[in-house]
């Protein structure tokens, strides 16, 4: 007997009576594994960061000043926050005023749940700012100071119950922690868009250390009862009115595929890439409540951020955005990018032309600049597309997981290729660190209702930090082409979590087994993380690893990056795409790279190593 699909999240109290009926159900069929299913499982945690506790860590002295914004549109910025817990996400939210925000859930600054009891409740993922000095305000500006922000209850994660909790404290003269603002959860809160709250600053409560923090309460027992925090504005000579901001704003990652792919083998571009690229899309929210005239470019550039293409330029948006309008828009269509020649990173990037600019106020004729609320920080975004050795319909982040729960049962993922190439390793994310160990066997069809071509048995490794993909190479170069598909086989009846990108939707690439034959998937949406290596020249026996064989750690990063592999060269390129030096210093096989002093933000390093370059990304933080 079998139930097909069912879709998994998480276990909730609302839902505890219906569980019991489904366990009863189970228990007269008297075979658990007659339930068997692929099964959409819990939303997956995003990088967490978390502050140094050492009591000697002079940046606790670092303060904030008024004003204060902080979009979370370039990551977290530790100048501006003290962290315990929560992650950033670009994916996770619906709608959102701009790109990036905060995820607070229940699991730690490792992913890890703060509690293995299921019905554990409490504080869980806490966001602090740095301290202000606030002593020093006139009556009218204690009088007029607001805090303003956007919330969402779950967005695509799991939603909070009615008993959770998102909440805002202000910390007092005396030292505590004062309530000011709490939301609940709830079946009527709305998943798909942010809603916006100002709350006014009680005189009372500011002193020279001042200082505001945001907490979630509810579920402990892993990635559960999740929010999302976005554009907080602290100021005063404001309203409880003080709704909108002279900001436009973009608010995703750029969409782009090559056929239904997000990531494709440079060697066979040419052969596939001819007016096979979608267009470049992306949206924009005006967050003021007036129209304005803007245009918008968007170009293909390389690792080192250089245009190759020209895509559109200055485009004028047409009808101009109205007050408050939130649009989608696209590029025009082209037909090919120039092929690098050798493994690389595309990047799109979309600039808009909005004439925003840091807040601003004039006293007396003059004009005084806040640089620390610049509302053209949102103006632009840049996504990677890989041309390297690997064909992938995810786009790299993993919002979910997914897997199947039947011992022998298998998983595969089909891909099309315009002529016939050798396969030499597959890389998958498995996402749940406590399924390191366990054994699958990776698997190559042809056709799936044919015996495989090719298996080999192996164990999930444990990640290295910061590690997102297992590359497991395969013992000989296999040819497969122009269709074939690429999975496991499980030899558990627990679920292995394998990650489950919701941004593609290429639910029907995907097929399982779990004993009654080669199923294909109706209703897990989204992308499955498994990547199949591919080169159309022969390679050593044994397999070769990826172009990715260098190891970069930790990212985030404080200090000082440590990089191990071989390379010729090294090429930083900061946050504004300009090159700097730093001071190295070699280790034997690793190389030291010291970040002290550096803005925090995203920086690229690049590797040179022969005739190829890797590109990576590394969050710096302070």
């Amino acid at each position: 007997m079998s139930f097909g699909f069912l879709e998994i999240k998480s276990l909730k109290k609302k839902s505890f009576i219906h569980f019991l009926t489904l366990l009863f159900l189970l228990l007269l069929w008297g075979n658990t594994s007659s339930f068997a299913q692929f099964a959409q499982l819990d939303p997956v945690e995003k990088i967490k960061i978390s502050e140094a506790k050492s009591g000697t860590d002079k940046r606790v002295l670092n303060q904030n000043s008024l004003p204060f914004w902080d979009d979370f549109s370039k990551g977290i910025d530790t100048t501006k926050w003290s962290i315990d817990g929560i992650s950033y996400t670009e994916t996770v939210g619906n709608n959102p005023p701009s790109l990036g925000m905060i995820l607070f859930n229940g699991v730690d600054e490792n992913g890890r749940p703060y509690s293995r009891q299921d019905r554990d409740q409490g504080e869980s993922d806490i966001l602090t700012s740095r301290p202000f000095d606030l002593s020093g305000l006139s009556e009218n500006e204690s009088n007029s100071l607001f805090i303003s922000f956007f919330w969402q209850a779950g967005g695509k994660s799991e939603a909070p119950d009615s008993n959770d909790q998102l909440i805002l404290q202000l910390l007092n003269p005396d030292g505590n922690w004062v309530t000011v603002w709490a939301q609940n959860g709830g079946d009527e809160r709305d998943r798909e868009n942010f809603a916006q709250e100002i709350i006014a600053i009680d005189p009372n409560l500011l002193h020279e250390a001042f200082q505001f923090r945001f907490l979630s309460s509810g579920r402990l027992s892993g990635p559960f009862d999740a929010w999302l925090l976005d554009y907080i504005y602290l100021n005063s000579g404001r309203s409880l009115s003080d709704l909108t901001y002279p900001d436009r704003a973009i608010t995703q990652p750029n969409f782009v595929q090559l056929g239904d792919y997000r990531a494709y083998p440079w060697e066979i571009l040419d052969r596939f890439q001819q007016n096979n690229w979608s267009l470049v899309s992306n949206e924009f929210l005006n967050l003021e409540n007036r129209f304005r005239a803007m245009e918008y470019t968007i170009t293909a550039q390389d690792s080192i951020r250089q245009a190759v293409l020209p895509i559109n330029s200055d485009s004028p948006f047409n009808p101009v955005p109205n007050a408050l309008e939130r649009r989608a828009f696209s590029s025009r269509e082209f037909e090919s990018i120039p092929n690098f020649g050798k493994a690389a990173d595309l990047y799109f990037e979309t600039y808009l032309t909005t004439g925003d600019d840091p807040l601003f106020t004039i006293s007396a004729g003059d004009t005084t600049f806040f640089e620390q609320v610049n509302f053209a920080d949102n103006d632009t975004v840049s996504s990677v597309f890989p041309l390297r050795d690997f064909f992938a319909y995810d786009g790299g982040s993993a919002d979910y997981s997914a897997g199947i729960n039947q011992r022998s049962g298998q998983l595969a993922v089909q891909f099309q290729s315009p002529e016939p190439v050798l396969l030499h390793g597959i890389s998958i994310n498995f996402t749940n660190a406590n399924q390191a160990n366990q054994a699958i066997d990776l698997v190559i069809w042809e056709d799936l209702s044919l015996r495989p071509i090719f298996s080999l048995e192996r164990a999930i490794p444990v990640k290295e930090p910061g590690q997102e993909f297992i590359y497991f190479p395969l013992d000989t170069a296999i040819l497969v082409g122009p269709e074939f598909f690429v999975g496991f086989t499980q030899f558990t009846n627990d679920f292995i979590h394998v990650g489950l990108d919701k941004t593609n939707n290429q639910a029907d690439k995907i097929f399982y087994n779990v004993g009654g034959g080669w199923v294909q998937n109706e209703e897990v949406l989204g992308s499955l993380m498994i990547r199949p290596h591919v080169t159309v020249n022969q390679v050593l026996e044994g397999g070769e690893a990826p172009q990715e064989t260098f190891l970069l750690y930790p990212n985030p990063v404080r200090d000082r990056l440590t990089i191990r592999g071989k390379f010729a060269e090294i090429q930083i390129f900061d946050s504004f795409g300009r090159q700097i030096l730093l001071p190295r210093e070699s280790l034997g096989e690793e190389e030291m790279i010291n970040f002290s002093g550096q803005r925090p933000g995203i920086y690229i390093v690049n590797l040179v190593s022969g005739s190829s370059l890797e590109s990576f990304r590394i969050q710096v933080l302070k």
